[in-house]
């Protein structure tokens, strides 16, 4: 069967296809090396004899179902389903592909597998992973399946979703008793346990089949297959650590932090109501626009510089080399409050400069005065931004020369441009490992604008300090400062954690969940979908309210 995706406008289509077709085979190898990775540890782990086990009964002739989401010849998702009962179906080998991540295809393979479900008789999904895999429990939460474990548990965790309206998606099929194995029985020493409970948490009881994982492999967790054995011990139970030391430290930091909040509002001395007086007068509002701007200048012209000067240190010219190294060195000795003060008073020592002949000072080309030139403000550019540039190089540096050395030589070995080679294949990857430092150096660097107040630049700071030497209330003033550099700071760690996402593409299985999703994971993690009606016979297109979910999970089983 094919279908064309025509929900999202894409290419894609759906197939179901023999699990012996060719087209499979690149999935099940990339399903080997997956559960390889994450349960070599569990003593008698066969990867491969997992995933290429009983393949038969992923056929319509043993009504099985092995379904492909295509992008032309290449698989994009897989997944299989097979006959658990006469009513319900277990998906299986669940996966999609590494290189399309954040696509939504967990849930459109999800959707395709469903419908292909539907076509078949069945009326339920039964499910199981591991977990080691959040990435699959939040794909299976997100599509409206219902769990059956207790959350943070180290155990298998199944689901179940109904196909149809009159199905009852929330309890477990009929003969699936909970035998409850901890995870940990699997790993380290615990073989014996491991053959005899089949490393799953479900003993089938009157239903003739294996009942195992699709989140790691053909047997729940990952490793072992074959039923779980009649003699099989009872599970044991596990008895958490207690650990007493942790919750009294907590509990005695958490008592001081509150002492601390009760006193600061309780307290007289802090004087909100100068501070709600101050925190949004205009001299402080104007200082703070003039603190932005100083701190955006210095960081563009100091990274740009920093730029240059990395090149310049990682070049083959010794004299480039010993440039940039001299350079880094002095602006890093020097404290950058005497920078300020010397830029400031940089007409004590040249009263003018200009162009003429070299080495004199007739300046008879042109010729300008240094006190107008350097105003309180240039000085503090100049200040900033040259102490930012010495640091930024080691930056920029540190992040070029975390790139594999591997990556360099395959791209040359391709025959790439110096220049594509520099910005598609090794700037993407060293900003991974800049963009924390640097989003550190310019926040350092928002908070250094306060010593310009050395040259009488009316920043946040220095109009604080105005206010209270008028006034006396020094508290209150200082907690406004405090305050802003707060909103601030804030406003660019949000920032920065967004950048750093973008380029966790190329490296993370799965992206960091945002502050709305958290917060939507928290409140609706177990909360089931309303059970979607079938879009009609034949089809194996996902309804569009599905299709057009956003799915940032990749590797799912």
């Amino acid at each position: 069967m094919t279908t064309a995706d025509t929900t999202t406008g894409t290419t894609t289509r759906v197939e179901t296809v023999h699990p012996r077709d060719p087209r499979v085979q690149p999935v099940l190898e990339d399903l080997v090396h997956e559960y390889s990775t994450r349960y070599s540890d569990i003593e008698g782990h066969d990867a491969r004899s997992e995933v290429y086990s009983n393949l038969e009964v992923y056929t319509a002739e043993q009504q099985g179902t092995f379904v492909l989401l295509l992008d032309g010849e290449i698989a994009l998702a897989a997944g299989a389903g097979k006959r658990l009962d006469d009513d319900t179906i277990e998906f299986k080998k669940i996966w999609t592909n590494p290189e399309r991540r954040g696509e939504g295809l967990g849930s459109r393979l999800l959707a395709a597998l469903e419908d292909a479900a539907r076509e078949l008789g069945y009326r339920k999904v039964f499910l199981t992973t591991g977990p080691r895999q959040p990435e699959a429990d939040r794909l299976y939460e997100r599509n409206g399946y219902t769990a059956h474990f207790t959350p943070g548990a180290y155990t298998v965790h199944p689901y179940t979703k109904a196909l149809v309206p009159e199905a009852d998606g929330t309890t477990l099929p009929a003969g699936l008793e909970k035998i409850g194995v901890d995870f940990n029985e699997l790993v380290g020493g615990k073989p014996k346990v491991a053959e005899a409970q089949a490393t799953h948490d479900f003993e089938p009881t009157s239903v003739n089949t294996d009942i195992r994982g699709t989140g790691a492999g053909e047997s729940g967790v990952g490793p072992g297959s074959g039923k779980v054995a009649q003699d099989a011990r009872p599970a044991r139970r596990i008895i958490r650590r207690r650990n007493y030391g942790r919750w009294i430290f907590a509990t005695i930091a958490l008592f001081l932090v509150a002492q601390f909040v009760v006193s600061m509002f309780k307290n007289p001395n802090w004087h909100w109501d100068v501070f709600a007086q101050y925190v949004f007068s205009k001299a402080i509002v104007d200082g703070v626009v003039l603190t932005l701007a100083l701190t955006a200048i210095a960081a563009v012209i100091g990274f740009v510089l920093g730029a240059v000067l990395a090149v310049m240190k990682m070049s083959d010219s010794p004299i480039l080399q010993s440039l940039a190294s001299g350079y880094i060195w002095f602006f890093r000795a020097v404290p950058l409050v005497v920078q300020l003060v010397v830029w400031y008073n940089l007409g004590y020592l040249w009263p003018t400069l200009g162009f003429g002949t070299p080495f004199t000072t007739d300046f008879w080309l042109y010729e300008f005065n240094t006190v107008t030139l350097i105003s309180a403000f240039t000085a503090a550019i100049l200040g900033l931004s040259l102490h930012e540039a010495a640091y930024s190089a080691e930056i920029i540096r540190g992040g070029l020369l975390a790139v594999d050395q591997g990556q360099l030589e395959a791209s040359r070995a391709l025959g790439l441009p110096r220049a594509t080679r520099f910005f598609r294949i090794v700037l993407p990857q060293a900003l991974r490992s800049i963009v924390p430092n640097a989003f550190n150096s310019v926040i350092g660097l928002v908070k250094g604008t306060s010593v310009v107040f050395i040259v009488a630049l009316p920043e946040l700071f220095y109009t604080a300090q105005v206010i209270y030497n008028r006034n006396q209330m020094v508290i209150p003033l200082l907690l406004v400062t405090v305050a802003w550099y707060a909103v601030i700071t804030t406003a660019l760690n949000i920032v920065q954690f967004y950048i750093e996402r973008h380029y966790a593409k190329g490296h993370e299985r799965e992206l960091p969940p945002t502050p709305f999703q958290r917060i939507q994971r928290w409140f609706g993690a177990r909360r089931p979908n309303p059970v979607p009606v079938p879009t009609g016979a034949g089809s194996a297109s996902a309804p569009a309210s599905r299709a057009s979910a956003s799915s940032p999970v990749t590797g799912t089983r």
